[in-house]
């Protein structure tokens, strides 16, 4: 069966309503937990903090013999 021109079909996760009209807190966490609208900005989130770490460990790790490199012995 064809949906008509201009008619949007049913969404298939329908919500549950309370006797007040409102959504239940089930139906919020479900729709909270598959939204996915924020998901590339926590991805380079991570992703810059993970730089971040590397940088600081590189800079730590090769800091002292990168120093003694450029001290000049008079």
């Amino acid at each position: 069966m064809a949906a008509k021109p201009g008619v949007k079909p049913k969404p298939i996760g329908i919500s549950r309503f309370t006797p007040c009209g409102e959504e239940t807190v089930m139906d919020l966490i479900i729709k909270f937990a598959e939204d996915e609208s924020g998901a590339p900005a926590v991805e380079y989130a991570f992703l810059l903090a993970f730089i971040a770490v590397a940088i600081a460990a590189s800079v730590v790790t090769f800091g002292a013999a990168v120093a003694g490199l450029f001290e000049v012995n008079f």
